[in-house]
C-alpha cells in the first residue's frame, strides 16, 4: 500500500477530519518514527510490532564472482518484529 492510499483509507474512516489533516497526522507519525530510529531509539506499537536500528559492522568479504577479497563498510538497517496481536491476525487470515 502506498502512503497516498493509506491516507485516503484513513480519511474515509475519519469523516470529521479533512484529507489535509489526515495527511499531516500521517506525516508527523512517520517523521517521529524516523527521528527516533536516527537517534537509535526503539519504537514499540503495542499489538502491531517494534522497530529498532540494526547495525552491521564493517568487514572483509569475498566477491563470489571473482573470489577477490573486498572491504564492506558498516551498514545500518531497520529490524521489525511483529507483535503478538498482528501475528495472530495474519496467521488466522491465511487459514
Amino acid at each position: 500500500m502506498k502512503k497516498s492510499e493509506f491516507i485516503t483509507k484513513l480519511n474515509s474512516q475519519l469523516k470529521n477530519l479533512t484529507q489535509k489533516d489526515v495527511e499531516k497526522i500521517v506525516n508527523i507519525f512517520f517523521e517521529k518514527i524516523s527521528k527516533s530510529l536516527i537517534e537509535s531509539k526503539r519504537i514499540e506499537i503495542r499489538g502491531f510490532g517494534s522497530f529498532r536500528l540494526k547495525k552491521s559492522n564493517a568487514r572483509k568479504a569475498r566477491n563470489p564472482k571473482t573470489g577477490e577479497s573486498i572491504y564492506v563498510n558498516e551498514k545500518k538497517g531497520i529490524h521489525f518484529k511483529m507483535g503478538k496481536t498482528l501475528t495472530k491476525i495474519i496467521n488466522n487470515k491465511n487459514e
